[in-house]
């Protein structure tokens, strides 16, 4: 009788020399092909394909060509899960083909025929036992790697490690490398000398542009493994039934792990943070810059959905441009075919509507001095200092637990569990973290963030005085300030429902521009008032 062989393996890795894989099967398949007098007409080697995607390769389709020519009578694997990882009841397709045709499936210690009673059930329990086989190695695995993650051990491999990253396995510990100059001099560059563009950061450094942006935002530079995102669910099967790479979601507020991995970072905490402001201010900047001057679509760049929270975006079609608007990024057609149907409730927003809405919200409105009080009272007891407020509640907490450590150190003492050396040696370790804890907290009470309300007033005041004039200027005018305070308004239908202003310390203002508009400086420290809008049905 003739057959063929099938042998397949999960990941590249698995096909190499050195690993038991693909000769295993191989030596398997003979013995099967020799105790059953089989004639091997052709031997499928699949490699880098799930059990589970087998019947998108072209391998398999081949393979089912042939059985229904009638060139074959059977097919010859090692294991049943090398055929098929059930995951998916339409995979049960390519079960079917065997049954139509009346293939056999030989394997070593037995021959199933489909068309059987027994071997109908053997085969549809073995696919199903096999797929569930699989979900829980990837339940057990996947689990593993969190635990090492919490640990602030590496799980991974040496390609997933920033540059200037390595990991010792046998010590459990990272560590930087020869390249962390790159990355030093990458973050000093960009923060002490203001050169911010990528390409020409490439150019100095030799660091690709595209990878530039994730460097300057990875904690690990400053001694932290952040993990804010994971794998999705979805599977990614390439055209050829290959395994691509799951798409990165972003976790969920309690599944986010932060460890601290490296206790002498590279670049000061300040410093990082400051670098992680400009950048905002950069890419804001930039989606508040691509429209050029002239154009019809005023406020783009600087309006927010007020249902999603996402981005607004303009369009434009027909003719005298009647049908302009500003939609929800998440109503475009790239945006949809990506993530899927949108569930955000915005609609289509009118030009020439959200434009007086928002001319008459910053001309008329921000005048009320009732109002703006209002708005500036809600913002400072909203806002001011949760986070840091947060994060400092943190810094004591630890300080308190140090403390508690500290005392049953001495009372171990004091009881003779310890030697006079090695208490100091334990004590000395509290202190020097304590003084790093106290440090951090000096630094958090005393940033330049923390605007009390007073501030905020002597900040906003002249804001609103300058834009007592805001509706004589024209296009140019009105945007140039726009970029300079660099704006956030969230609108819907119903009209404006938030929106929020970057202020920075009067002392950090530069003079004003020949256009009247006071710019801030790119390094200057700032924070964000924002405060709810006017609830009245504008549009």
């Amino acid at each position: 009788m003739k057959a063929v062989e099938f042998l397949r393996v999960s990941t590249q890795e698995q096909s190499t020399d050195d690993r038991a894989g693909l000769p295993r099967q191989k030596e398997a398949n003979a013995h099967t092909a020799k105790k059953h007098n089989l004639t091997v007409i052709k031997s499928f080697q699949i490699i880098d394909v799930s059990g589970t995607s087998v019947l998108h390769t072209p391998e398999v389709k081949e393979l089912i060509g042939l059985m229904h020519s009638g060139q074959i009578q059977g097919v010859i694997v090692a294991d049943w899960d090398r055929l098929i990882r059930l995951d998916n009841f339409n995979d049960f397709a390519l079960l079917q083909h065997f049954k139509d045709t009346g293939t056999r499936i030989y394997l070593p210690d037995q021959v199933i025929d489909l068309n059987t009673q027994s071997g109908f059930l053997i085969g549809g329990f073995q696919s199903i036992i096999s797929g569930n086989e699989l979900t829980q190695i990837k339940k057990r695995m996947l689990a593993a790697k969190e635990v090492k993650r919490r640990k602030g051990e590496h799980p991974g491999s040496k390609i997933s490690l920033p540059l200037g990253v390595g990991y010792d396995r046998q010590k459990k510990q990272f560590y930087y490398t020869d390249e962390i100059q790159k990355v030093k001099m990458l973050f000093n560059l960009f923060h002490a000398e203001g050169i911010t563009n990528y390409n020409e950061l490439q150019r100095l450094t030799g660091v690709h542009h595209r990878t530039i942006a994730n460097l300057l935002r990875n904690q690990i530079y400053i001694g932290y493994r952040v993990y804010n995102e994971k794998r999705g669910p979805e599977k990614v099967i390439k055209p050829d039934g290959r395994q691509g790479d799951r798409k990165k979601v972003k976790r969920q507020p309690d599944e986010i792990i932060k460890v601290k991995v490296i206790e002498k970072p590279i670049i000061d905490e300040e410093v990082f943070f400051e670098v992680q402001e400009t950048m905002k201010d950069k890419n804001r900047s930039y989606h508040a810059t691509r429209s050029k001057r002239g154009e019809r679509f005023l406020y783009s760049g600087f309006l927010r959905c007020g249902a999603c929270g996402g981005k607004l975006y303009s369009t434009s079609g027909g003719k005298n441009h009647k049908k302009d608007y500003y939609l929800c990024r998440s109503k475009n057609y790239v945006w949809i075919n990506r993530y899927g149907a949108s569930k955000c409730p915005s609609h289509y927003l009118p030009r020439e509507i959200v434009d007086h809405t928002v001319n008459s919200f910053i001309s008329k409105a921000l005048m009320d001095k009732g109002y703006t009080l209002r708005l500036i009272d809600s913002a400072a007891s909203k806002q001011n200092l949760d986070q840091l407020e947060l994060e400092a509640s943190e810094v004591r907490r630890a300080l308190k637990g140090l403390e508690t450590k500290r005392e049953k150190f001495l009372d171990l003492y004091g009881d003779g569990n310890f030697s006079k050396d090695e208490i100091d040696e334990r004590i000395s370790k509290l202190n020097d973290e304590v003084s790093l804890l106290r440090a951090r907290l000096s630094k958090i009470e005393g940033s330049s963030a923390l605007l009390s309300k007073t501030q905020v007033h002597d900040i906003i005041g002249p804001i609103i005085v300058t834009l007592a004039e805001y509706t004589f200027w024209n296009p140019t005018q009105k945007r140039s300030f726009l970029r300079s305070q660099l704006p956030e308004i969230f609108i819907t239908n119903q009209g404006i429902n938030e929106f929020s202003l970057r202020v920075s310390n009067p002392g950090d203002r530069v003079p004003a521009d020949s256009s009247g508009t006071r710019r801030e400086s790119a390094s200057a420290p700032f924070s964000r008032f924002s405060a709810t809008g006017p609830k009245s049905r504008v549009l």
